[in-house]
């Protein structure tokens, strides 16, 4: 048999994921649950330290702790613990110590497609985080070869930091020595935005730099080939376990070394094997990678280039090339130059086939242009990488010494990030294609393993062929394509509901997105007790959604709990993020707008969103849909005491389905709304869906009210344990008597409706109870 350790390692991978799907949840960290925000201490040994920023910004020394007590063993072996800026004592790794401090567990999503740190954390074996820790005791040996590893890894960033300017230094320590803590956020998000990310990962380019480099210049001093080998391969270990050996530097130095050791041993190296092994060690240290996007794009990169490349070759270039092989010295330059680039464009082609599951399960978008910068920044990465190591020990002897490799450093970066600058601006440069389920991926990458199998028997099949047309051979090549164009389709089409509405979980707010035949509408989106909601929860939701434009965004009303996260999405907007078709604001008088209402009105008019004021009687419609949409509130002609009172109200029907958006109504406008209702008979009566006002307030949707509109659903947006005491229990009450399906975001997370105008299905993101 062929490669049957990559048969074994397919098979190994293949059960791991089964039982993933069952059972994940006995690998999860979320054991510390039960004492999260308390003040603990607890005894352990250091195993690793490194420098981190925190919630603030402040770059804190972080020690990763594994307890005496064996409490956390298994898949949860270690404590994060992030130092007290006051602390003064810093242990040494392989210190024992006692340290104390507040517990911040690890939290699973509450909404599609925000990111689960919980998963993320237990992958890393880390059980949860210590804050402001503190050390009250120390004792035991000191690792020697780790601690003075992590002692170079210091020096070598404070030598950059004297020898270079900020942004490059921090640049350098991320390619060089694995550390991202210094780097700016902007220049990060940059750089994903481009597809270019993975240029900041230590990762096999680097040790193929570095080990080659050694073994070549041992081999020049006359070391014999075998020492050579092991020196190098010993070299570049320490340089891993300096790094933090993460996934992607562990693939790399075991397959470095299984190629040193392969000519030693006697044996053929070979590329899928030695992935095999690496694969298989890691899942069976940690089945949890195989949901880990870093483990999958590390592994997957080499996989197309190894296994799918050369069967993404039409026959007739494939011919050619070889050709090309053999009479190189008579080639012109510019059909090398043709050659080359061809190649780079199929090994381009067939990382983004492998890698396609991952956008789709985990970054739910593709930096569309990414493709092509990569051709370009991927070969520039190998003359930055030399020089940045130059830089790196000229810097370690003297800052003056790294002055010239520094400025080929800064010019290579400035290039770079124009690159991605000029990139962002081109319209169509993020595909969003939204989220995709696993047993899509299972069928995709079953084609995906089949196709070089396929796609020899389509190249025999021409080849026994002396007399075959033209047109037959594009046929059959047309065909050997459309099956990956086939497994693209079944990963990527989804159906999705006439109708959807989701409710976010976005603390003490609201923010609810309206899917409504392939248009999109936003009903507020801000929070008064979650930072960021815009980048870590509604960013996310509409990517996951496969939504990178929102034909409206109404704001009900300007509090801060309804519009932080839309400014957000403004900004996100202004450097190409999702953008924004209508802004829809209240049609109120002037003398009731506040800074608030005035800052939206100007950012929509630096954007050139167009505004439409809505007041009651008005209808707004979405284009292109049969979705109907009335205002019900305010009235340009009333008083209003607050924004609350003067919050839009927006009815919607769809045939059956019918559903009343509230924003914070109360006072005034509440009195307002049930005129309305009242005049209008029995329309509103039997409503399907209400959007409970002001996150369940006492004081509003009180018994009349709730009389006249008699809803089968209500859905409260509001924090966890906020201090307002949201819902209050005489709200729940009055939604009871009534025999309403109340559900909250506090308790479910994210609640989904999916209706095709008839039916409707309710989908709370969090299974009650947990």
């Amino acid at each position: 048999m062929k490669r049957p350790l990559c048969l074994i390692t397919i098979v190994i991978a293949a059960a791991v994921f089964l039982y993933l799907e069952l059972f994940s949840d006995n690998l999860l960290s979320d054991t510390s649950g039960e004492i999260d925000g308390s003040h603990i201490s607890i005894c352990g040994t250091v195993s690793f330290r490194e420098y981190r920023k925190d919630y603030i910004g402040n770059v804190l020394p972080v020690l990763y702790l594994i307890p005496d007590n064996g409490e956390y063993s298994g898949n949860l072996k270690y404590i994060q613990c992030y130092m007290s800026s006051s602390e003064g004592y810093i242990p040494s790794i392989g210190d024992k110590i006692k340290v104390e401090g507040r517990v911040k567990a690890f939290m699973p999503p509450t909404n599609p497609g925000e990111f689960n740190s919980l998963l993320y954390y237990s992958t890393l074996k880390i059980s949860y985080r210590l804050t402001g820790a503190q050390v009250l005791g120390a004792s035991g040996e000191i690792d020697h070869v780790k601690e003075y590893l992590c002692r170079i890894r210091f020096f070598l960033e404070k030598s950059l930091d004297r020898a270079l300017e900020p942004r490059d230094s921090a640049m350098l320590k991320a390619v060089l020595l694995g550390d991202r803590a210094y780097m700016d956020e902007e220049m990060k998000e940059l750089y994903k935005q481009c597809g270019i990310i993975h240029i900041l990962s230590v990762s096999g380019l680097h040790i193929s730099i570095m080990g080659m480099g050694i073994y070549e210049l041992l081999r020049k001093i006359r070391v014999n080939q075998n020492l050579a080998g092991l020196l190098s391969i010993g070299f570049i270990y320490l340089y891993g376990t300096m790094c933090g050996m993460g996934t992607s530097p562990f693939r790399a130095i075991l397959m470095f070394s299984l190629r040193m050791l392969a000519p030693m041993l006697r044996r053929t190296y070979d590329i899928l094997t030695a992935l095999g092994l690496a694969g298989l060690l890691l899942l069976i240290s940690q089945p949890l990678y195989l949901y880990n996007s870093g483990f999958l794009f590390s592994f997957g990169a080499v996989i197309g280039i190894a296994y799918l490349r050369q069967s993404l070759l039409p026959v007739f270039l494939e011919k050619k090339w070889k050709m090309h092989l053999v009479t190189d010295d008579e080639e012109k330059r510019w059909q090398k130059v043709i050659y080359f680039c061809t190649e780079s464009l199929i090994s381009s082609l067939a990382i983004f086939i492998v890698t396609l599951p991952v956008y789709a399960s985990s970054y739910y978008t593709y930096p569309v242009y990414g493709f092509m910068l990569n051709l370009l920044i991927i070969p520039l990465m190998i003359p930055f990488m030399i020089v940045g190591f130059i830089c790196l020990v000229l810097a370690a002897i003297s800052s003056k010494l790294a002055f010239i490799p520094g400025i080929v450093v800064h010019v290579i970066l400035e290039g770079i990030s124009l690159s991605c600058e000029a990139m962002r601006g081109i319209p169509g440069k993020t595909w969003y294609i939204g989220h995709t389920d696993h047993i899509k991926i299972t069928i995709y990458l079953a084609i995906i393993l089949a196709y070089p199998l396929i796609s020899d028997m389509v190249k025999k099949r021409l080849s026994g062929k002396k007399k075959i047309t033209a047109q037959r051979r594009l046929l059959y090549e047309a065909a050997r394509y459309a099956v990956l164009i086939g497994a693209m389709v079944i990963l990527l089409f989804s159906i999705k509901a006439p109708v959807t509405v989701t409710a976010l979980d976005i603390g003490q707010g609201d923010a609810i997105v309206l899917e409504v035949e392939n248009k999109t509408m936003l009903i507020d989106g801000g929070s008064t007790s979650e930072k960021q909601i815009g980048k870590y929860k509604l960013i996310p939701f509409l990517q996951y959604e496969g939504i990178g434009y929102i034909d409206i965004a109404v704001m009900t009303h300007e509090d801060t709990d309804h519009i932080s996260g839309l400014l957000e999405l403004m900004d996100d907007m202004e450097k190409g993020g999702i953008a924004i078709g209508n802004l829809v604001l209240p049609g109120i008088p002037e003398s009731l707008k506040g800074d608030n209402y005035h800052e939206l009105e100007s950012r929509a008019s630096k954007l050139n969103i167009p505004i439409t004021y809505i007041c009651e009687g008005k209808k707004l419609v979405i284009p292109g849909t049969s979705a109907e949409l009335i205002c019900l509130n305010p009235d340009p002609h009333i008083s209003y005491e607050g924004a609350n009172e003067y919050s839009t109200v927006l009815y919607m029907r769809y045939g059956d389905f019918s559903a009343l958006f509230t924003g914070d109504v109360e006072g005034a406008g509440q009195e307002n709304l049930k005129e309305n209702i009242a005049l209008a008979g029995g329309e509103y009566s039997g409503l399907t869906l209400l959007k409970v006002a002001h996150h369940g307030s006492e004081y509003t949707t009180d018994e009349e009210f709730l009389n006249m509109v008699r809803p089968k659903i209500a859905v409260i947006s509001c924090g966890k344990d906020n201090s307002y005491g949201h819902p209050h229990r005489a709200l729940l009450e009055r939604l009871n008597s009534l025999g309403a399906g109340i559900y909250r975001t506090d308790e479910s997370g994210a609640i989904r409706i999916e209706t095709n105008g008839k039916n409707c299905k309710i989908i709370p993101f969090v299974s009650l109870g947990e």
